[in-house]
């Protein structure tokens, strides 16, 4: 809305009427012209949300990313996967699946609200697939607490019998019946320094090397530029 009445009623009313921005005139062009950016810019981010998390998805993560690696600066851009999400879906269904990965994403926002710098970044590709660009300093600090808060809560989302236990019993892709641990998460890390990654490709496949040398670290794990950095004590099962 641009318009002559500056009342706070007025502005309010705008508002309630659907408005993203509010200016009073006289209004400079400069400011105008910023204001309607950054309402384009945020509608483009909605319209790319992930419909569990509301975070970020596909596209915009590429983008940022991009605008990471022509930064120049020292970055760690960050994987994130669940281990055993889909035998807890097969055993427990989809909706409490869908809840899983919704937490798995309140986790990261704030642990990295908390333990991270103003300008990282958060992202959902799909499903359990997570991507986060940190601080290169705060970054193990975020990637730990991760790490330790979906331990510390996930067990909440299993019945008291299988909790317990420490595994639900469901058949794998096979169709053989197997223990599947709780879940825990694999992080792979890989820290953008002194021009090493170029391109939004290249560490896409760098990411997918990480994430093999995490995923075969039992429980929840931490792995920066190829060196284990953390380690949960609960047991992954065998591939």
């Amino acid at each position: 809305f641009v318009s002559a009445k500056g009342q706070v009623s007025d502005k309010v009313r705008a508002f309630k009427l659907g408005a993203e921005d509010y200016l009073v005139k006289p209004f400079d062009h400069a400011e105008l012209l910023a204001r309607v950016a950054k309402a384009l810019e945020h509608r483009e981010r909605a319209l790319g949300a992930s419909p569990t998390t509301r975070l970020p998805g596909s596209d915009v993560i590429e983008a940022e990313i991009e605008r990471r690696l022509r930064d120049g600066r020292e970055y760690v851009l960050c994987y994130l996967d669940l281990d055993n999400l889909k035998a807890y879906n097969d055993y427990y269904g989809y909706a409490k699946a869908d809840g899983v990965i919704r937490q798995t994403g309140d986790i990261i926002r704030d642990v990295v609200a908390h333990k991270g710098q103003p300008g990282d970044f958060i992202g959902h590709i799909a499903g359990d697939d997570f991507v986060f660009v940190l601080d290169a300093v705060t970054a193990d600090n975020v990637c730990y607490g991760i790490c330790d808060t979906f331990d510390a809560l996930i067990p909440r989302f299993y019945d008291k019998v299988d909790r317990e236990r420490g595994y639900i019993s469901t058949k794998d892709r096979y169709g053989e019946l197997r223990r599947f641990p709780v879940m825990s998460v694999s992080v792979a890390a890989l820290t953008t320094s002194n021009g090493t990654y170029h391109s939004y490709p290249q560490v896409a496949s760098a990411e997918a090397e990480a994430k093999k040398l995490a995923k075969e670290i039992p429980g929840s794990s931490y792995v920066r530029d190829g060196k284990v950095m953390a380690r949960s004590s609960r047991k992954k099962p065998a591939a």
